[in-house]
């Protein structure tokens, strides 16, 4: 997420002024004016990413001959497509909860804070400025490129032109046959021909094999395999127990909740009723609580966030369970901004996921 900087002197606030986000005529952005700075506070977002991955094969030309000439058995004459699922990934993103918007105001007179907000206006700091990361472009990864055997490149002028399918299966798995013979030859020196020098000897048997893979194929068929990625959001009020959260085929892949061809996978968020202050050190902690006693002046809000369980799963398999803070499981605190009108270098930093206190000093 990338943080804009609002940048104001520091100083004294004056006033906080709660305001409901709910019955806006218009979408709402926070930011800092020159009366105040509103800001959301966060909701945690649940951000579900499932790898699929599709196995498609495509039968041979020459199938139906495989066990006839090749005496190849339980070869398949009919495509399928095979779907299982390789991943399951969660992770925890902060958006902004509509219900928790705040402001507060400045006094006319003197100096005032400088605040940093996310580009959605979630409060990140105050009087830090934070270090501008460079936008990156993401780069898909480099995939090799694989190239797909061609059959009919080693097939000869004699199967081509023959009046019928079986009669070309026949001749293929001559030549099958034939480049089998070849290379025996060659690795037991009996061939009229083998080269001197290892690496043409090499060239040479790997090309042998990559014509037998190649006319293989004929009869037995191709398979190609991919991986495919789904995501799905949840941003739960409350706890979620077997709520399905997609639908799966082993034909199909992964499908919408009411898709029937599917069966479902669940998830639970476990609700561990567990605020803390997110590991904050021993120091942090006495520092937020002097700043809480302060009940004069106004007041800066911000998330104690709770803990969940997040649970993802099937009749079958437990894909992913991971402890996740959650923002709107816990609850909204104070620091009085007393911190900051006797402190003018008073320094906060806000977890944009939850909501919660990071550092004060």
């Amino acid at each position: 997420m990338n943080i804009r900087n609002i940048a104001l002197t520091a100083g004294l606030l004056i006033s906080a002024i709660t305001v409901s986000a709910q019955g806006l005529s218009s979408a709402y952005q926070p930011g800092v004016t020159q009366d105040g700075v509103s800001y959301w506070l966060p909701k945690t977002m649940i951000t579900v990413t499932v790898t699929a991955q599709k196995q498609t094969f495509k039968p041979g030309e020459f199938s139906r001959y495989a066990e006839r000439y090749l005496r190849l058995s339980d070869v398949k004459d009919k495509a399928e497509e095979v779907w299982s699922i390789s991943d399951v990934k969660i992770t925890a993103t902060g958006i902004p909860d509509k219900d928790k918007l705040y402001t507060l105001a400045f006094p006319p007179k003197g100096n005032r804070p400088y605040f940093e907000l996310t580009d959605d206006g979630i409060m990140s700091a105050v009087n830090v400025r934070k270090k501008e990361e460079p936008v990156q472009t993401a780069q898909k990864p480099v995939q090799k490129q694989v190239k797909k055997i061609n059959p009919q490149e080693y097939m000869t002028e004699e199967i081509l032109m023959a009046s019928s399918t079986a009669k070309m299966a026949e001749l293929t798995a001559k030549e099958i046959y034939n480049i089998r013979e070849s290379r025996n030859n060659i690795t037991r020196g009996q061939a009229d021909f083998v080269p001197t020098d290892g690496e043409s000897l090499k060239f040479m048997l790997e090309s042998l094999a990559a014509q037998e893979e190649a006319l293989l194929t004929l009869f037995n068929g191709t398979n190609e395999t991919e991986d495919v990625t789904f995501t799905i959001n949840v941003t739960p009020d409350e706890a979620i127990n077997k709520q399905i959260l997609f639908r799966f085929s082993s034909k199909l892949g992964v499908l919408p909740t009411d898709n029937l061809a599917g069966e479902p996978v669940w998830i639970d968020i476990v609700d561990k009723k567990m605020g803390d202050s997110y590991n904050m050190d021993p120091d942090q902690q006495k520092k937020l609580q002097a700043a809480k006693s302060k009940k004069e002046g106004t007041f800066l809000y911000y998330r104690l966030p709770g803990r969940a369980t997040v649970r993802i799963y099937n009749n079958r398999a437990n894909f992913v369970e991971q402890d996740v803070k959650m923002a709107q499981f816990g609850s909204v605190e104070v620091i009085s901004t007393t911190l900051m009108g006797k402190m003018a270098d008073a320094k906060i930093t806000f977890d944009t996921n939850t909501g919660a206190v990071l550092t004060i000093e």
